[in-house]
């Protein structure tokens, strides 16, 4: 059995923002996942970039074929 708790938020602090074309981007921030029969956690958190390689994006098409199609994915799980 899992639980699930997620935060949300719009992506401004102060004078800087990430937009979504002319809004403020809005998304979660983070995930908490509680493992209720072995007590573990695991939280999960939406960073702007991984390894200065993997960058976070939104409404861009090419993320799909990118890290979502099954090609996309073996070529990532290969590197």
């Amino acid at each position: 059995y899992r639980s699930f708790d997620g935060a949300y938020s719009l992506y401004e602090n102060g004078d800087k923002r990430i937009m979504d074309g002319k809004h403020p981007y809005w998304s979660w921030c983070h995930v908490t996942a509680a493992n209720i029969q072995t007590g573990s956690v695991t939280r999960l958190e939406q960073v702007r970039q991984v390894e200065n390689q993997y960058f976070s994006g939104a409404n861009d098409p090419k993320l799909y074929d990118s890290y979502l199609t099954q090609g996309a994915l073996m070529k990532l799980g290969a590197s």
